[in-house]
């Protein structure tokens, strides 16, 4: 209608522009159109009046067609419909909210309220779902996901993932892992999906298929490199408390230690210098009866890079009178001379070498350096077999006071014959 009231004044104004610019009041002109037996007479101002009458006409025309077109209508109403479906479909708002505000059971309600809603879809069911799950409600949550494969085909892998996971965190590995082998014949090379087959192999302790597993999450992006390193020493440690577990009930404490010596030799340079991985196979050793090895492993990490955690462990390696090892640590200490760990570690090969005064001046000396229970604790015990009972009972008072807080000062019941002591202030 506007554009109409528009192109009619546009039309006027172009009448008054020619009208008042040229002659054409005085002489309106002639126009005579002649076919065959046939003639048209008119004047040029009645011919331009006449097309424009003409126009406007198919203008007005045109806009009462567009008026009274169904689809309009149609959109109309559809426009009318949403206003009011307006409130129902913020149920689904709602229960969105509600579930990032960890509502789960209000989230649960309005999700399943707004199912219907004009703008429903798989998101209901899924966020429902995952509310379901946070409820312990593993029958709801089962029918959610059911719904959302029948209904919606396009979600049917979303809603498989969405189940693996839900069954990983519900403490079923086994089926999870199920799950996640029959959606990765449809879905290839899915980062979450990929990342909870990671999970789901370490919760079932499926060492090799982990190992299998890593190129694909490294080339996928689901894990970064220094993730990817962890994995592998953390697939390694596994392996190693597997031999040292003797899973095999047929093999002897010397037959297992065999395959551990073995196992060892075989790992990459940088398993045998990491100090965590070398601590774990030396109390494996010991434990099948490998001192030697368990020493051998630490001083190779040792002569290349000083651990804290190693040296102390080196010293309670139960080797007997082991001179070299004495004079090999004695070494180490001529490049650290005031290492606390070293010198009570020196202190305790003295023992086993049963050098008492030497034994002595290196447990005093790593007090003196960094006063430590385990050093008060030696020494203590040393000086109580040297007949030295009083300064035996001054260094074990420093080693329970190391070892444990001080207990607060609170009342005590009275000693028969004595007095009863005097408690805090009330």
């Amino acid at each position: 209608m506007i554009r109409l009231f528009v192109y009619s004044l546009a039309a006027i104004a172009a009448a008054l522009l020619v009208i008042l610019f040229t002659d054409f009041p005085a002489d309106p002109g002639y126009l005579l159109i002649a076919f065959g037996d046939f003639t048209f007479e008119t004047s040029l101002l009645a011919l331009t009046l006449a097309l424009a009458v003409v126009y406007l006409l198919y203008r007005l025309l045109r806009l009462l067609i567009g008026w009274i077109n169904p689809w309009q209508w149609a959109r109309a109403g559809k426009r009318v419909g949403d206003l009011f479906h307006a409130d129902s479909r913020s149920k689904t708002e709602q229960g969105a909210l509600a579930l990032f505000r960890g509502n789960w059971q209000s989230a649960y309600n309005l999700l399943m309220q707004g199912r219907n809603e004009r703008n429903a879809g798989p998101a209901n069911y899924l966020l429902a779902a995952y509310a379901a799950h946070k409820l312990k409600q593993p029958e709801l949550w089962a029918n959610c996901l059911e719904t959302v494969e029948r209904r919606y085909p396009r979600a049917r892998s979303t809603a498989g993932i969405v189940r693996a996971h839900l069954l990983q965190r519900n403490q079923r590995p086994d089926q999870a892992l199920k799950a996640i082998n029959s959606l990765r014949k449809t879905v290839l090379n899915d980062a979450s999906l990929l990342g909870l087959l990671q999970q789901v192999h370490i919760d079932l302790e499926n060492w090799d298929e982990l190992e299998k597993l890593l190129p694909a999450l490294e080339r996928n992006g689901a894990v970064g490199p220094e993730e990817i390193l962890r994995l592998r020493r953390h697939i390694f440690a596994q392996r190693l408390h597997g031999l040292a577990a003797g899973r095999d009930a047929s093999l002897d404490h010397k037959e297992s230690l065999g395959r551990l010596r073995q196992f060892w030799k075989k790992a990459p340079e940088e398993y045998r210098l990491s100090p965590a991985l070398t601590s774990l196979y030396a109390r494996h050793a010991l434990r099948h009866g490998g001192g030697a090895d368990a020493a051998a492993a630490i001083e190779h990490i040792l002569g290349k890079e000083w651990q804290a955690s190693l040296i102390e462990l080196y010293g309670v390696l139960a080797l007997g009178d082991d001179m070299r090892r004495l004079n090999l640590a004695e070494e180490w200490l001529s490049r650290r001379p005031r290492d606390p760990g070293l010198l009570l570690s020196l202190g305790r090969l003295c023992l086993r070498n049963e050098l008492w005064g030497k034994a002595r001046e290196y447990f005093q000396a790593s007090i003196a350096s960094r006063p430590g229970a385990a050093a008060h604790g030696e020494l203590s015990r040393l000086l109580e077999n040297l007949a030295e009972p009083d300064a035996a009972r001054s260094h074990l008072a420093q080693y329970r006071k190391l070892v444990a807080e001080p207990l607060p000062d609170l009342p005590q019941p009275s000693l028969v014959g004595t007095s009863r002591p005097s408690g805090p202030e009330q």
